[in-house]
């Protein structure tokens, strides 16, 4: 996955595709970029480019395996810690994550840095190093080469604060355990009803809407930020929306509940789909599967098209043209939501089904 951040990258890519040749493996190289600007920095925004690029190709088989160490884990525990984090930002990095509908693993956390270099010495391995690992403008690079060895000559750090991370990953694991039942017992699920948080002291509050955000596969923003939403969300009159935009996504409330959604795209139309093929990506990441009920229609039983509303469409289905702004006006679809619910036709024809959301107000995901 090539940023293109320095000139040297198209020469990385040439030795990556060396060494998978030596080792008779498929090689790959993708672009990522341009890169979005975030708040939180370039770091941040290639970290996510990379993600993304990752759970396009991921199916539920795949597993990404990365060779993240321990001084790794060391570093990002102190960015925690200097942000201020509570513990699921101090347990670091996991050894496993889901990662789109596959996996993430990291088998090489408790492992010292030094350890790796030397096994690949012995190997007889060689590699490249990226010249931004030594610009001290990146926070990490600062903290790697100009605070970590002074830490390690005297406290032997990295390994503390490795161990450091793995207790706090058993913290924030027992947490995640009790917010999950708290949530299942209240019944929310795509849609957060504020009745749900109303009784909770302002703490527990927090962190229930933190867990219900990383439940949907989102990074929660900053703590001020949420807590003045969550003031706004609560105290508002019944006709107001408050709603709290971040780099990962977009919190809003409606009809006194919360709805949480990606950051705003707007989706590509039509999308093709062929006849054999039997699941089809859309450019957000959603998945639809022809197990749907809608392709037991025979006007769907071939070649598709995947739309979304434009305004003024009509759905053909039973034998009757109903207008989709009633449809999903009937179903108590959030207006904003409405543009996002993909919609299946024959290619250049008329709308014949509508790929609802699971719940009230949910995503799409068929």
């Amino acid at each position: 996955m090539d940023h293109g951040l320095h000139p040297q990258s198209a020469a990385q890519a040439e030795h990556c595709r060396a060494v998978a040749h030596s080792l008779g493996l498929h090689f790959e190289h993708r672009a990522v970029g341009p890169l979005e600007t975030r708040a939180d920095g370039v770091e941040a925004a290639a970290r996510h480019a990379r993600y993304a690029l990752l759970r396009e190709d991921l199916g539920p088989t795949g597993v990404v395996v990365t060779a993240h160490h321990a001084g790794d884990q060391a570093e990002t525990f102190l960015l925690a810690a200097l942000r201020g984090s509570g513990p699921h930002g101090l347990r670091g990095m996991v050894p496993w994550r889901r990662e789109g509908e596959g996996w993430l693993a990291r088998p090489l956390l408790d492992v010292a840095d030094a350890a790796v270099a030397g096994r690949a010495w012995m190997d007889g391995l060689t590699w490249v190093e990226d010249p931004t690992n030594a610009d001290p403008g990146f926070d990490r690079n600062f903290l790697r080469r100009e605070i970590l060895p002074r830490l390690n000559e005297r406290f032997a750090a990295s390994a503390g604060l490795a161990r450091s991370a793995r207790w706090q990953a058993e913290v924030a694991g027992g947490e995640d355990a009790d917010l999950a039942r708290q949530l299942a017992g209240a019944g929310a699920g795509e849609v957060l009803p504020l009745s749900v948080l109303r009784p909770l002291e302002p703490g527990r509050r927090s962190a229930l809407l933190r867990h219900w955000i990383r439940e949907h596969g989102l990074r929660p923003p900053g703590h001020r930020r949420l807590a003045e939403f969550l003031r706004q969300a609560l105290e508002a009159d019944g006709d107001r929306q408050p709603r709290l935009d971040w780099d990962e996504g977009c919190l809003r409330r409606y009809r006194d509940a919360l709805y949480l959604d990606p950051p705003e795209t707007e989706p590509a139309s039509p999308i093709p789909w062929p006849a054999d093929q039997q699941r089809l990506r859309l450019p957000d990441g959603r998945v639809l599967t022809r197990e749907h009920p809608a392709f037991a229609d025979p006007l769907l039983a071939g070649a598709v098209e995947v739309v979304f509303r434009r305004g003024g469409e009509r759905v053909a289905a039973g034998g009757r043209h109903r207008r989709l702004k009633s449809l999903m006006q009937e179903r108590g679809i959030p207006p904003w939501r409405r543009a996002r619910i993909p919609l299946l036709r024959p290619p250049g024809g008329t709308v014949r089904a509508v790929l609802w959301p699971r719940g009230p107000g949910a995503d799409s995901t068929a």
